[in-house]
């Protein structure tokens, strides 16, 4: 493996880097206030050619530098990206008939129209076997009843990747993804959940009240869909590994340039023994993050299966991340406890990242499951 990022990966990240200091450091405050969710910032991403994944010819490993460099600054936009990119555009490149290609891309690729991803439901988190999200088909309509939760960009979406079942006996060959436009009739958004983190970056109830969709907004085929949820979430996984690593950079970063200003005992507190170890496990944990995220992304982009390294990655960046704002928070002191410092945010956005898109138990059961085959 070659550990050098291309000339083109290199622009990718310096461009984002720039972007994120020039346009989305300004608004983190905004976002965190006011819940507001950043329309303009997508906007200024599909711009730069910075979203759609494969479908824009965007490599996994492109994408993760993407997310990482987003994340680093803002985890609510870098989760926000990862989900229209990792999940729903891609989805829709893997899977899609050429029509679907042409009539959905284009606008999400520009950052016109945001995407989301449906499988989560109140009795159906890490079991997505258990939807109960139902279909049921009439002459050439397919009529879809049922609520989601916890749907990132679930209110601002226009296309959501939506499963459903048909056979509840019989799941694993009986769930289906639909294409959902959410203008439709018969489509609503409920409760937006209130997070502890993650502000901007909304998650919400959605609901399909016999809703109509039609044979050609089927992705994939009919029931296929538990197979291409498989599929995508090993994908979403890099992508949340590549959040999680943004995050704690920045939360390390934060941390290590304070103990550099900070000052007791007459001296700067980077020069007592015990925040050098804290800062020595902080970026000996980020590191070894990277090598396993952007490991799997190369993987990914050489078209291997690498479900085990995804969930290698996820878990143990998703990890990294929790303990090094812990540690963070503990070298600021009182100032990490307090509101007016971003650390904190860093802090709360951190805690959900072992938890959506497969909990760390989840991540511990599929790798032991890859290296027991």
């Amino acid at each position: 493996m070659n550990f050098d990022f291309s000339e083109e990966q290199k622009l990718i990240k310096k461009t984002i880097s720039e972007f994120v200091q020039r346009e989305i450091k300004p608004i983190v405050n905004k976002m965190e206030r006011e819940n507001y969710f950043p329309y303009e910032i997508i906007k200024k991403l599909g711009q730069l050619v910075t979203l759609g994944g494969y479908a824009n010819n965007i490599d996994t490993i492109s994408s993760c530098i993407i997310i990482e460099e987003i994340s680093k600054v803002s985890p609510a936009i870098g989760v926000i990206i990862s989900v229209h990119n990792t999940l729903v555009c891609n989805g829709i490149y893997e899977f899609g008939s050429e029509e679907q290609k042409a009539k959905y891309l284009p606008s999400l690729i520009k950052g016109e129209e945001i995407g989301a991803y449906a499988l989560t439901e109140s009795h159906a988190g890490s079991n997505a076997l258990a939807i109960s999200t139902s279909y049921k088909k009439e002459g050439n309509k397919f009529i879809i009843n049922g609520r989601k939760i916890w749907i990132t960009n679930g209110p601002q979406a226009r296309y959501i990747l939506l499963y459903a079942v048909k056979d509840k006996q019989n799941p694993k060959n009986s769930i289906t993804c639909f294409i959902i436009d959410t203008k439709r009739e018969g489509f609503k958004v409920g409760i937006i959940h209130n997070k502890l983190g993650l502000k901007g970056a909304h998650s919400s109830e959605i609901i399909l009240d016999n809703y109509i969709a039609y044979e050609d907004e089927i992705l994939g085929k009919e029931g296929e869909g538990y197979k291409i949820a498989m599929k995508l979430l090993t994908g979403g996984r890099i992508g949340i590994a590549s959040q999680s690593l943004g995050l704690a950079i920045g939360a390390y970063e934060l941390a290590l340039n304070y103990s550099k200003e900070r000052e007791q005992f007459g001296k700067k507190i980077c020069e007592f023994q015990m925040i050098q170890y804290y800062l020595s496990e902080m970026i000996t944990r980020i590191s070894a993050s990277k090598l396993l995220t952007y490991y799997a992304a190369y993987l990914k982009d050489k078209g291997e299966n690498c479900r085990l390294e995804a969930s290698m990655a996820k878990l143990y960046a998703s990890e990294t991340a929790n303990f090094v704002v812990d540690r963070a928070i503990q070298i600021f002191g009182s100032l990490g406890y307090s509101a007016d410092f971003d650390i904190q945010r860093y802090y709360r956005d951190a805690r959900v990242l072992t938890i959506y898109e497969g909990t760390s138990e989840i991540q511990r059961l599929i790798i032991a499951k890859e290296i027991l085959k």
